[in-house]
């Protein structure tokens, strides 16, 4: 079964991030509804866990942060613009999105589709249904240098716990990636520090620092949850390089 987008790639997703807004805070046992029939169900029960103690990511989530507008996630703060990057962000276009070419969209840009979360001992992977995946260094290692790394649009990554919360850091961005639908920019300074924390079965939360000098005047912190899909063990294929139509129709500002 495939997911093949002929569609307006941004429009289906925009469309998406409306419902997503709306049930991001459903309740822990609740049927969430995202991007027509996807569904997460959460569920209650206790965190399951490694044979070291440690809790278990793994398995196929739904959700995260906006997918439209980041700011959303913020609690009790606004997102320091600087004034080139509010520059940047009215002059851009709505084909002007990475996602609108078939770009990766990495975290911290959210989806409406399904992830998963794999372990190995040395690495960890997500896994995205919409594009791509990304691996985590959880070998002890530490960032080269920064003018030894090749910048890449899901960046280097090292991970390790903090008690029960994963704590993953990224540098190395190429800055070509958008935080959310809205267009929000980043530059090649982008630093990023998520925090997943297994509330329970079936509930994840997820707290992602944005320290980009580049495009804001200090860090922020942008919020969201995962809920887990317990009856889905695949993900589906999502086409976006072949036949993308819809792209000479996408004119005008983003949205």
């Amino acid at each position: 079964m495939n997911r093949i987008i002929t569609l307006s790639i941004a429009a289906a997703v925009l469309s998406a991030s409306s419902v997503f807004a709306q049930q991001a805070q459903a309740p822990a046992g609740g049927v969430r509804r995202l991007g027509g029939n996807i569904r997460a169900e959460g569920g209650s029960g206790p965190v399951p866990r490694t044979a070291d103690g440690k809790p278990s990511l793994e398995g196929v989530w739904q959700g995260g942060l906006p997918v439209g507008d980041i700011a959303q996630g913020m609690r009790g703060e606004k997102i320091p613009y600087l004034p080139e990057t509010q520059q940047i962000m009215a002059a851009a276009l709505a084909k002007d999105d990475p996602q609108a070419q078939c770009l990766p969209v990495p975290p911290p840009r959210a989806t409406p589709y399904p992830w998963r979360v794999v372990f190995t001992p040395t690495h960890g992977f997500f896994l995205y249904e919409m594009y791509d995946y990304r691996q985590i260094f959880m070998d002890g290692r530490k960032h080269p240098p920064l003018d030894e790394l090749d910048p890449t649009w899901k960046g280097h990554s090292i991970g390790w716990w903090e008690g029960d919360t994963l704590v993953i850091d990224t540098v190395g961005y190429n800055g070509k990636i958008w935080l959310d639908n809205r267009g929000h920019v980043v530059s090649d300074k982008l630093h990023t520090v998520e925090r997943y924390t297994r509330k329970d079965l079936g509930n994840m939360d997820i707290q992602i620092t944005i320290d980009d000098p580049g495009r804001y005047a200090r860090p922020f912190t942008v919020h969201g949850v995962a809920r887990l899909m317990p009856r889905t063990d695949e993900l589906l294929e999502y086409i976006c390089a072949e036949n993308n139509q819809d792209l000479p129709y996408l004119v005008g500002p983003r949205q």
